[in-house]
Parts: C-alpha cells; structure tokens; sequence
C-alpha cells in the first residue's frame, strides 16, 4: 500500500507538471487563462487522482488477471466524465478548449505510467 501511495503521488507530479504545461501552452496560443485552472488546483487534482488510481490498480492487480484493461477503462471512463461536464456545466465560455485537453493528458500519462510503475517486483530464481 505505501508502494501504491508513493507510485501514485510521483505519477501524480508528472502528470499535474504536464497538465500545467498544456494549460500554460494552450493560454499563450489561445489566450484563455481562467482562475480555475491554477498550478495549484492542476496539481492538486492530479496527485490526489493518481494516488486513487495506484491504489484501485494495486486492488485489481491482486483480484484479477487484466488489471492493465480494466484501470485503463476506469481513467477513460472517469476523463469522459469529467469532460462531459464541464461540457454541460463551464465555469466560464470557452472552458472546455484549455481543460478536455488538460483531462486528457493527466489521463494518459496516468495509463502509461500506473501499470507500468507498479509491476510486482520480480524475484530471482536460485
């Protein structure tokens, strides 16, 4: 479990540096900054998920024999909600062009890098 947490938090802070990044990129090319989307607020929201998600592939890597395909439905799932409103309730106009993109990076670096970091470890043979 302090394996998960740890995995989830260095996964969490790459993918919430990435997220800035995107937001960051996405403002000087459009120009939309929103008070919503603050290093802070980015960050915060990708540790917190990806510590969740290391601990629910952890459950799942014990319980089942496809924890990859079933954690890589459980983040798509989640980013399409997530989508899906701020589709139907934006803070602001034009919310949606600097945050799906933003739900959508923190999502992938989260099923590339959670799976991948949580191998159980291999033990050697004598």
């Amino acid at each position: 479990m302090k394996r998960s947490i740890i995995i989830g938090c260095y996964v969490g802070t790459i993918a919430g540096i990435a997220g800035i990044m995107t937001v960051y990129l996405i403002g000087i090319f459009t120009a939309l900054w929103f008070d919503q989307l603050t290093w802070i607020s980015i960050g915060m929201a990708a540790i917190v998920a990806n510590i969740a998600g290391a601990l629910i592939y952890t459950k799942w890597f014990r319980s089942t024999n496809k924890p990859r395909i079933y954690y890589i439905i459980l983040v798509m799932g989640i980013t399409l909600l997530m989508t899906v409103n701020d589709v139907l309730n934006p803070p602001a106009m034009d919310f949606g062009i600097v945050a799906h993109p933003l739900h959508i990076v923190v999502a992938l670096f989260s099923v590339w890098l959670v799976p991948k970091w949580l191998k159980p470890k291999k033990t050697a043979l004598t």
